[in-house]
């Protein structure tokens, strides 16, 4: 098949959508990746986010309406930080690495809770409910992991040993291999720890890849993970073993753009009907950021 493209007229669209109906923060994300503008911007608006215990909450994450801190939220903060290449000098840094030293359980089960019992005092979406038997391992804790040896000047030693141990651990033997949340959480941890920490979980990570991502076209339509999800860029760790499937699923992502120029989640909550319209207006500037990212990425459109 042809190389997929997107026509100006529909980059556009989405641009229009991203300025003028995404949060400031998608919005501040884009200008700085796409138009060159500084990350100030998007530090400023990250911010407002964070809380004064270091973790970020205030709907960061959309499906979580809770004003307080999540361990959830406060890696959606992290992603952006590590994609901001935000040094461990930052203020927003340090409270946020703090705060997830400062909420690590040392009870069994080692981890952390993904979001905490205050979640459901608020609007959420129901697999968000609070869960206290929830092991956080393989979601999110192996992706804090990677953020720790980001930072590690703001991490005690001992702790950061112990976690880089326990993650390894549970990748090898105690991952069900067929979660794709836990996948994309592990292709995090893994693009942040190093060389010899990789080789140790490399085959676990190889097995998870092949039974999580959806490689059938007539399924992508359904709620999966899609190979460009894995293979996000042509440098991505898997994009030798995706880089067929990629093309295919690069054309069925331009397929799925809304003609307010968006991409929309292919979820709902079916419970808090009168916030639902408000979160799935911020995924779609989430998600509208994500699809133009992937396609910058392969040439398929140019900033």
């Amino acid at each position: 098949m042809s190389d997929p493209s997107m026509s100006t007229e529909h980059y556009e669209q989405a641009v229009h959508f991203l300025k003028e109906k995404a949060r400031p923060l998608e919005k501040a994300v884009f200008e700085h990746e796409f138009e060159g503008a500084s990350a100030e911007a998007v530090l400023r608006e990250l911010s407002a986010y964070q809380n004064a215990d270091g973790g970020f909450g205030r709907a960061l994450e959309p499906d979580i309406r809770l004003e307080g801190s999540s361990v959830l939220a406060t890696t959606v903060a992290l992603q952006h930080l590590v994609r901001l290449k935000a040094t461990s000098q930052s203020s927003i840094v340090q409270s946020a690495i703090r705060y997830l030293v400062e909420t690590y359980h040392t009870s069994q089960p080692n981890g952390w809770d993904i979001v905490p019992p205050e979640v459901d005092s608020a609007p959420r979406a129901p697999w968000w409910n609070y869960n206290a038997k929830h092991d956080g391992w393989g979601n999110p804790a192996i992706e804090i992991v990677g953020y720790f040896h980001t930072y590690p000047d703001r991490v005690p030693a001992n702790l950061l040993d112990e976690v880089t141990q326990h993650a390894i651990i549970y990748i090898n033997e105690k991952s069900s291999r067929k979660d794709f949340h836990e996948l994309l959480n592990c292709l995090r941890f893994a693009a942040l720890v190093p060389p010899s920490v990789l080789s140790e979980i490399k085959p676990a990570l190889d097995e998870m890849v092949n039974n999580c991502v959806t490689t059938d076209p007539t399924q992508w339509d359904s709620y999966c993970l899609m190979p460009v999800q894995v293979a996000e860029s042509p440098v991505s760790l898997y994009y030798n073993e995706l880089s067929d499937v990629v093309i295919k699923n690069l054309s069925h992502l331009l397929s799925k753009q809304e003609a307010d120029g968006s991409w929309s989640p292919p979820w709902g909550w079916g419970q808090f009907e009168d916030v639902w319209p408000k979160a799935e207006l911020e995924w779609k500037g989430v998600l509208t950021l994500e699809a133009l990212r992937r396609l910058q990425a392969y040439g398929i459109v140019s900033s």
